[in-house]
């Protein structure tokens, strides 16, 4: 017996986020209740659950809908856990002072928000996401709201070690073979996605499941949501990825308020990575010139 848990995990999709942030964060509580069954360990929500996805343009009213972490938000979530026995994780618009974030955090069975540790060995109240998008492909400019993180960040919590991952990052395998080296076991990489990268979601999530042997819980958005006069549909397809890359669940497409639940067992993350050694074949020498090209561009042939 390896001791290592089991865990209980529910996705919940949701759709069109009320503009009205108090309505918005009793939706998503209403749905948090509906998930939470007795035998559930972590419900996860979507990337910026707790408003529209705002970032397709430049409106600086919405600048008011970020909170602070610890802050109103998180303690409505800390409540509702407390009361029904059963961890959160959910994405949000951070306000850090002079900086606000597009983030993600954790709390507890008992109501507590999971403090987690950066690459530096530091505490941060909340998982930053790390790469900032703005491309005609998708039609967004978040870089207009939200500064970068610094990378990955660890959250111990029911007994295992958890990374997590915002949208874009997912892009960026180095940022999961960096969240692996660190600990990880499970992925949480909350979604806020819509356009061209459908065809291929699943499958891109699939092979990370198989480079990084961790299971991997994935939200997306699910329907049709308006903001500011503009229409877009998230694709939703939920999904949640075991560490040999297996597609275990998956929700349906374009589809507001789907739920996927899914028992994680944590020992199978040893077994894949003793039956398929990925870990102790690579060849650090290549993280190495990357890392060089990176510092100085000039290197770089693309």
């Amino acid at each position: 017996m390896s001791g290592a848990p089991v865990l209980n995990v529910v996705v919940v999709q949701s759709g069109e986020t009320p503009a009205d942030h108090g309505a918005a964060v009793d939706e998503l509580l209403a749905l948090f209740e509906e998930a939470a069954a007795p035998d559930v360990d972590l419900v996860v929500f979507p990337e910026l659950a707790t408003t529209p996805y705002f970032c397709g343009g430049h409106n600086e009213e919405h600048r008011s809908w970020a909170q602070s972490v610890p802050g109103p938000d998180t303690e409505r979530f800390a409540a509702a856990a407390r009361r029904l026995g059963t961890g959160v994780v959910f994405g949000l618009y951070e306000d850090a002072g002079d900086v606000q974030y597009n983030s993600a955090v954790m709390i507890d069975a008992a109501g507590e928000l999971v403090v987690g540790t950066d690459l530096h060995g530091d505490p941060v109240p909340s998982y930053r996401k790390t790469s900032i998008p703005t491309n005609a492909l998708s039609a967004v400019d978040e870089k207009h709201f939200f500064a970068s993180g610094t990378g990955p960040v660890m959250f111990d919590a029911f007994g295992t070690r958890f990374g997590m991952l915002i949208c874009y990052d997912r892009s960026f395998p180095e940022y999961w073979l960096a969240s692996r080296a660190a600990g990880a076991e499970v992925m949480l990489v909350l979604i806020s996605s819509m356009g061209f990268r459908e065809t291929l979601f699943t499958q891109e999530l699939q092979v990370r499941g198989l480079e990084t042997q961790t299971w991997i819980v994935a939200p997306n958005r699910g329907g049709e949501e308006t903001v500011d006069g503009r229409t877009v549909s998230y694709f939703g397809r939920s999904c949640i990825v075991s560490p040999r890359g297996e597609l275990v669940e998956t929700a349906p497409p374009h589809t507001a308020g789907a739920m996927i639940a899914a028992s994680l067992d944590v020992a199978e993350v040893a077994e894949a990575r003793a039956a398929f050694p990925l870990g102790t074949d690579r060849s650090p020498g290549v993280f190495r010139y990357l890392a060089e090209v990176h510092a100085a561009p000039d290197l770089a042939t693309v």
